[in-house]
């Protein structure tokens, strides 16, 4: 059987990166190394298991091409949670289905990244949705910590500059 080789005349981008080494890639694309991209999806996806807005809203808010009103929606998605988590009515996000939302949102948040940088998506999304399992079960576990010594919003504004400052390390370009 012989090889069947398919090319591409021309990159649609922004996907993965195009099969010909011969063809230039944007200057996003060579940006990182792979290692460097999953490092960002970890932590996107530890910030995503504590704020699941955050999946999306990160790389939105620092991609200068996005759209205003992704960007507005974005910011008023993460002042929605950081709200709402305050809230006494909010249930565990412990609960079903929070850990698997907070996965899935992490998952497309590292296609984003991915995306972002002309990478394959597959990788990247994987490890960030792993990774939520981390800011999942260990926002939980600091917060019940946090609520034995004083009241909880302190744990949570805690919480809440840890996955603002994971997410915005992720996400920087």
């Amino acid at each position: 059987m012989g090889r069947r080789h398919h090319h591409r005349s021309q990159h649609a981008g922004p996907g993965p990166v195009p099969a010909d080494p011969t063809v230039a890639l944007p200057r996003d694309a060579a940006h990182g190394s792979g290692a460097g991209l999953l490092l960002r999806s970890a932590l996107l996806g530890v910030a995503s298991g504590s704020r699941a807005s955050l999946a999306l809203a990160a790389p939105t808010l620092a991609d200068p091409g996005s759209h205003a009103l992704g960007r507005l929606l974005a910011r008023l998605g993460v002042v929605a949670e950081l709200t709402g988590d305050k809230l006494p009515s909010t249930p565990s996000r412990l609960n079903p289905p929070g850990p698997q939302s907070r996965a899935v949102a992490a998952a497309f948040g590292g296609v984003a990244l991915a995306r972002q940088r002309g990478r394959a998506v597959w990788l990247p999304a994987a490890t960030a949705a792993l990774f939520s399992t981390v800011g999942t079960w260990g926002g939980a576990a600091w917060r019940a910590h946090a609520a034995r010594s004083g009241p909880d919003w302190r744990g949570a504004f805690v919480e809440d500059a840890v996955a603002l400052t994971l997410a915005g390390l992720a996400a920087r370009r």
